[in-house]
C-alpha cells in the first residue's frame, strides 16, 4: 500500500528538548475493551487472548486513517468509517458486521495505558515541564484527573503547564493554533517543545505547522518508512530523552 510521508519538515533532537507536551487518546487512553469484546461474542467471533490485541486494532485503524488521506475534520461524519473498518478487521470483524461493531468501540475513550502514565509521571519527577493538548469533548480537564495522569496547579498528581480541550478553546488539531495556549503556559520556543501523539493526520502535521518538534507513538511499527520520529512507548521516550 502507497502511503503519504510526513512533511519533511519533522524533527527531532532530544538534545534540544526543553518541555513536553502529550495527547490523550492513543497515548493515555484508549477505547474501553470490554464492551468491545462483548459485542465480538453477539456477532460470533472469538475474543482475543491478550487484551493489547485492542491497542493493535486502534493503532491498525489510525494507520488506516493516514492511508486513506480522510478529511482532516475529526468531526466530519465519514471521518471515523476509516479506522472502524481496520479496527475491526484487525479483531476479525467481517466488513459487512461493522455497522454493528462500530458502536462498541465508540463507547468510551476510559481504558488508561497505566505503563504510559507511569513513565510521564518519570518525566514529570525529572522537572521536565510538561503540558497536555488534545481533540477532545470539553472534559480533558477532569479527565486527566479521573485517569491519574496529571493536573493543572497543586494536587496529588504531577501539575503541567496547562491542559487544552479544542472543545472549550473552539479549534481543534491539526490547526496549529491549538498548540499555542500549551506554548504560551510553557514560554518556551516551539522549536524546544516535543509533542508526542499517535497520529499523522492531526498531531505530526499539527505539532510540525505549529513549529514544534514531534515524535509518533507508533507502538506496532505501522509507520515504519515514514520521515518522522516515533517510538514505541513513553518508556522508551524518556530512554530516548534521557530522563
Amino acid at each position: 500500500m502507497d502511503v503519504p510521508q510526513a512533511d519533511a519538515t519533522t524533527r527531532f533532537d532530544p538534545a534540544a528538548v526543553a518541555a513536553v507536551v502529550f495527547d490523550i487518546g492513543g497515548v493515555f487512553t484508549y477505547p474501553d475493551y470490554v464492551p468491545v469484546e462483548r459485542r465480538l461474542g453477539d456477532l460470533g467471533v472469538a475474543a482475543p487472548d491478550d487484551v493489547s490485541a485492542y491497542r493493535r486494532a486502534h493503532h491498525a485503524g489510525v494507520f488506516a486513517l493516514t492511508a486513506a488521506e480522510r478529511p482532516t475534520r475529526e468531526h466530519h461524519p465519514d471521518f471515523w468509517e476509516v479506522y472502524d473498518a481496520a479496527y475491526a478487521a484487525t479483531l476479525g470483524v467481517a466488513a459487512a458486521a461493522v455497522d454493528d461493531f462500530r458502536v462498541a468501540i465508540r463507547n468510551t475513550w476510559s481504558w488508561v495505558h497505566d505503563d504510559n502514565v507511569a513513565s510521564f509521571h518519570g518525566l514529570a519527577e525529572a522537572d521536565l515541564p510538561l503540558a497536555i493538548v488534545s481533540n477532545n469533548d470539553g472534559t480533558a480537564p477532569q479527565q486527566m484527573q479521573d485517569f491519574g495522569v496529571c493536573q493543572v496547579g497543586t494536587g496529588p498528581l504531577p501539575s503541567v503547564a496547562a491542559i487544552v480541550d479544542s472543545t472549550i478553546e473552539g479549534v481543534a488539531k491539526p490547526d496549529p493554533a491549538i498548540f499555542r495556549p500549551a506554548l504560551d503556559a510553557l514560554a518556551i520556543e516551539p522549536e524546544r517543545v516535543l509533542y508526542v501523539g499517535d497520529t499523522v493526520h492531526a498531531d505530526v502535521r499539527g505539532a510540525t505547522a505549529a513549529g514544534m518538534q514531534v515524535i509518533q507513538l507508533d507502538p506496532f511499527d505501522h509507520h515504519r518508512g515514514f520521515d518522522h520520529a516515533r517510538c514505541r512507548d513513553l518508556a522508551e521516550l524518556r530512554t530516548l530523552l534521557g530522563r
